[in-house]
Formats: C-alpha cells, sequence, structure tokens
C-alpha cells in the first residue's frame, strides 16, 4: 500500500461567507465571493451545521419483492449556527447581517486549500478553489439564553434552496 500523506486538521481549516449573489451556484466567481461578508470567525465551532446531513430513502417494493429494497434519494441538506455577538456595531457582522426571517443569499464554504503558513480567514477566494454553496433563506434570528458563562450569541438557521457540494470557483469577469 502506497504511503499516503498527512492527514488534514479541521481546526481553523475553514473559510465561510454569505454572499448576495451567486449567477452561477456550481461556478461561483472571486469577485462574486470577495463582495460577499466572511463570518468564519463569528461562528461557533461546537454547533456548526453546514451540508449534506443524509438522503432520502426511496421504498417502492413490486408484489414480487420479498424485502423493502430502498435506494438513496434526495439529499437532506441543513445549514445552522450559533454565532457570537461583539461589542461594535461594525464588528456586530453576523448580527447586524442576519436581521431578519426570509433575506436569500448564499452560504460559501472553503475547506483546506491554503498555503502553509496562512489563515483560512485571511486567504482571498481563488479561482479552481473547492467550494460548497447554498442557497437559502434565513429563518428568525434566535437570541441564546446565557445557560453558563460565556459570550452572548444568536443562532441561524437557515432553510436551503439549491446546493452545490462541490462547486468550483472561477475567475469570472
Amino acid at each position: 500500500m502506497a504511503e499516503l500523506g498527512p492527514k488534514l486538521l479541521n481546526t481553523a481549516n475553514r473559510k465561510l461567507a454569505w454572499v448576495p449573489t451567486i449567477a452561477n451556484i456550481n461556478a461561483p466567481t472571486v469577485a462574486e465571493l470577495t463582495a460577499g461578508i466572511d463570518i468564519t470567525c463569528l461562528v461557533t465551532a461546537a454547533d456548526y451545521q453546514f451540508g449534506i446531513t443524509g438522503n432520502e430513502d426511496i421504498k417502492d417494493a413490486a408484489l414480487c419483492d420479498d424485502i423493502e429494497a430502498g435506494v438513496p434519494g434526495r439529499a437532506t441538506v441543513e445549514a445552522s449556527m450559533n454565532s457570537f455577538r461583539l461589542k461594535t456595531t461594525v464588528d456586530d457582522k453576523g448580527w447586524t447581517t442576519f436581521t431578519a426571517k426570509g433575506l436569500t443569499g448564499y452560504l460559501v464554504e472553503r475547506i483546506g486549500q491554503i498555503a502553509e503558513g496562512e489563515r483560512q480567514e485571511e486567504s482571498a477566494w481563488k479561482a479552481a478553489d473547492e467550494v460548497q454553496v447554498l442557497k437559502s433563506i434565513t429563518n428568525d434570528p434566535q437570541v441564546q439564553s446565557p445557560s453558563n458563562a460565556g459570550f452572548e450569541k444568536f443562532k441561524m438557521v437557515f432553510s436551503p434552496q439549491r446546493h452545490a457540494p462541490r462547486a468550483k470557483v472561477v475567475a469570472g469577469p
């Protein structure tokens, strides 16, 4: 068996943005992604959920089938996260962006794909980056109760509309 390279750590290895407009979710442009709001450092890692969580199970047996065999159907996609509140309005980008139910936009996530020594949140979007894109509609922001010592947070749940789990960023016009 061939020797494998190092494993990809999941610590500080994601970039997440809320992007107002993307023409093609399978090929977002660098300009579209750069116009988004970077929320990477505002989201708590512990409660973060973004992407495919399973598939519907389609079962439609024939009269002659002796088992209830199934096939995978449509993907189930979820997106929700807790975000930190920040003291100044200028810095409180999550709270000032996700103001109400019904806002439409795109969550875009990049995992890895940065040079040694770079930080995800500081690394610019580049053509050929593989990203996950989710067109979604916001639910109501939910202020979280201070159940223990910590920081003020709010929960944001998104209603998925379209999903591109392996989109490629393009240079664009």
